[in-house]
C-alpha cells in the first residue's frame, strides 16, 4: 500500500513537471513571434543607381513575419539591378522597387537622339526599331535666289526606337502616324543633326538588313534626267563612280584610348571616301602603326589618322593626299555686255569675275580713223576761210 502511494506521487509530480514545461513553450512563443529575414539599406541609394555590390550597401536583419511584407531577403536578387526610387538608410526594398530592365540598350561610344518624323519622312512607317537608316538633309540657304541642297548626313544608322516602342511589334510590319525615331549616333554625329534640322527638313531612308557598304554620295542641288544606265554609264559618257576616290584605314570596331595594336589588320579595315581627313593613315602603312598605343579612342568606322596616336607619328607613316576639288564655269551673257561668271566647287557656287579667263581679251573700242573730206572747187582747204586759195609754193 505504501508503494502505491509512492508510484502515484512520483506520476503526479511528472505530470505536473510536463504541464509546466508546454505551458512555458507556449507563453515564450506567444511573447516573441517568428522572425524573418530582411536586407536594409546601409546607405542612401539614389533612383537610377544600379546595385553593383549588394553586399557593400545592404545588411540581413529580422524583422517579424508578416510585418515586412514582399521585402527582398537574397542578395542574388539584387545584384546588377537598378534601383527605380531613393531608398533611405535601413529602409528595405521589394521587387517593385528595382528592375533589370536598363531601357534603351545602347552601343557603347553611342548616344541616343531623337529626331522629328512623319509617314512620309520615314518610308510610310516601315521604319521601325533595329531598322538601320540613313538620314539624309535638304538644306534651304536664305534667299530667294538660293537653291536648296540635298546632303546624306549620316549612313548606316540604328534606329532604337519609333515613339516610345523599343520593339518590334510581332503582328505588324509598319507603323503609321509616327512623330519621333530615337537614333543611335555618335557624339559629332549629333551635332550633325542638330545642324542639319536647324537648316531644313529630315528625312530617313531605309536600308537593307544586311546592307552594311557606305556608298559615296555628293551633295546635291540640281536636277537633271536620270543619270545612271543599266551598263553603269551616265549621261555624256561618263561613268558612275568615276569621281576620286581614296582608300583609308577605318576601325572594324570601337577602340578605347590605350588599346596597343599588336595586329593592324585584327583592328582596322579599308574602305573608299571621297575626302580626305587630315593626317590619315594609307593602308600601305598600317603595318608602320604596328605596337603603337592609342592615345585618343577610335569608333567604329572611324578614318584612322596620326592623330589618334603620338604626334611624332604623323613623319613616318605615309598620309594620303586630298583630292582635287572639281570646278566648273558658269558664263551669263546679256546682251553685248561682259559675260557674268559663277566658280563652282563640288558644286557650291563661290562667285568669280570674267576677267582673265579668255585667251585673249575683246579688242579695245578705237576712235574712228579720220577721212579726208573732198576738194572745194575753188581749191581751198576745207578749213580755209571762204575765197582764200591755196597757191602752191
Amino acid at each position: 500500500m505504501k508503494s502505491k502511494t509512492f508510484v502515484m506521487m512520483f506520476l503526479a509530480i511528472g505530470c505536473g513537471l510536463v504541464a509546466a514545461y508546454l505551458t512555458a513553450r507556449i507563453t515564450a512563443k506567444q511573447a516573441a513571434p517568428d522572425t524573418v529575414p530582411v536586407l536594409v539599406a546601409k546607405e542612401k541609394i539614389k533612383a537610377g543607381d544600379v546595385i553593383k555590390d549588394p553586399e557593400k550597401q545592404f545588411v540581413e536583419m529580422r524583422y517579424p513575419a508578416g510585418s515586412t511584407p514582399n521585402a527582398i531577403s537574397s542578395l542574388e536578387d539584387l545584384k546588377g539591378k537598378m534601383v527605380n526610387k531613393t531608398v533611405q538608410p535601413g529602409q528595405w526594398v521589394t521587387p517593385e522597387d528595382v528592375s533589370g530592365n536598363f531601357g534603351i540598350e545602347l552601343p557603347k561610344g553611342y548616344y541616343a537622339m531623337a529626331v522629328k518624323i512623319a509617314p512620309e519622312t520615314a518610308a510610310s512607317g516601315f521604319v521601325l526599331p533595329k531598322s538601320r537608316v540613313n538620314v539624309v538633309a535638304t538644306i534651304r540657304p536664305n534667299g530667294s535666289m538660293s537653291r536648296p541642297r540635298v546632303v546624306t548626313i549620316l549612313q548606316d544608322v540604328l534606329v532604337l526606337a519609333v515613339d516610345t516602342l523599343a520593339n518590334r511589334p510581332e503582328d505588324k510590319i509598319a507603323i503609321g502616324g509616327l512623330s519621333t525615331a530615337l537614333l543611335a549616333v555618335r557624339p559629332q554625329d549629333s551635332q550633325k543633326l542638330t545642324l542639319a534640322t536647324a537648316q531644313g527638313e529630315l528625312r530617313l531612308v531605309l536600308r537593307p538588313h544586311d546592307d552594311e557598304e557606305k556608298q559615296l554620295l555628293q551633295p546635291l542641288d540640281h536636277l537633271d534626267t536620270d543619270l545612271a544606265y543599266n551598263d553603269g554609264s551616265a549621261v555624256g559618257g561618263a561613268r558612275i563612280g568615276d569621281a576620286p576616290t581614296f582608300k583609308l584605314a577605318v576601325a572594324k570596331k570601337d577602340l578605347e584610348a590605350g588599346t596597343t595594336i599588336d595586329d593592324p589588320e585584327k583592328y582596322f579595315d579599308v574602305k573608299s571616301f571621297s575626302d580626305v581627313p587630315d593626317k590619315a593613315v594609307s593602308p600601305e602603312k598600317l603595318d608602320s602603326i604596328k605596337g603603337q598605343t592609342l592615345k585618343v579612342p577610335v569608333f567604329k568606322d572611324n578614318i584612322l589618322t596620326a592623330k589618334h596616336f603620338d604626334e611624332k607619328l604623323g613623319a613616318v607613316v605615309a598620309l594620303a593626299p586630298k583630292p582635287e576639288p572639281r570646278k566648273h564655269l558658269l558664263f551669263i551673257q546679256n546682251g553685248g555686255n561682259t559675260p557674268q561668271v559663277t566658280t563652282y566647287l563640288d558644286g557650291s557656287a563661290l562667285g568669280g569675275d570674267v576677267k582673265g579667263l579668255f585667251l585673249s581679251q575683246p579688242p579695245e573700242d578705237k576712235p574712228e580713223a579720220t577721212r579726208p573730206e573732198p576738194a572745194r572747187p575753188d581749191g581751198g582747204k576745207p578749213d580755209s576761210p571762204k575765197g582764200e586759195t591755196t597757191k602752191p609754193q
